[in-house]
């Protein structure tokens, strides 16, 4: 049975907003932060969990990559620990203009003995796409014995 040790939250927008979405994997855009406290526990299970509204510019099939990377905050540091493709749904020959909802889950299995864990959300899409809201980033920490 497991037992708990934190949980977190980032609630980056709740209501519709407007922002760029990233479409370089290289600098994927910052959609949340937590830091979980872990207390030292040797192999803790982290479970993570994201929602972002996007909107597509395309008139083709499009992507989204939803990556989870522990240990920064930097876009371009800390150690991926899951990453998610997602297919955003485009109307041929039209620029669709519905909003998408995407949750992705994940967790980080090999997270280590620390006292605190930092978690980001990150984000970049393969055509010009926006941030409309709403993002969220959640985490909780367990410990299995």
């Amino acid at each position: 049975m497991g037992t708990f040790l934190d949980m977190r939250t980032s609630q980056n927008a709740s209501n519709p907003f407007t922002a760029t979405l990233s479409t370089f994997a290289t600098n994927p855009s910052l959609i949340g932060v937590i830091g979980l406290q872990t207390r030292s526990v040797a192999n803790p299970i982290v479970k993570l969990e994201g929602t972002i509204g996007i909107q597509a510019d395309a008139v083709t099939f499009a992507t989204l990559t939803v990556l989870f990377a522990r240990g920064t905050t930097n876009p371009t540091g800390g150690t991926i620990v899951y990453t998610a493709v997602v297919g955003i749904p485009t109307l041929t020959g039209v620029i669709e203009t519905s909003p998408q909802i995407v949750t992705v889950c994940g967790a980080d299995l090999l997270a280590p003995a620390a006292a605190e864990t930092v978690y980001t959300m990150l984000a970049y899409a393969s055509t010009d796409a926006t941030r409309i809201g709403p993002e969220s980033f959640q985490g909780i920490a367990a410990r299995t014995t």
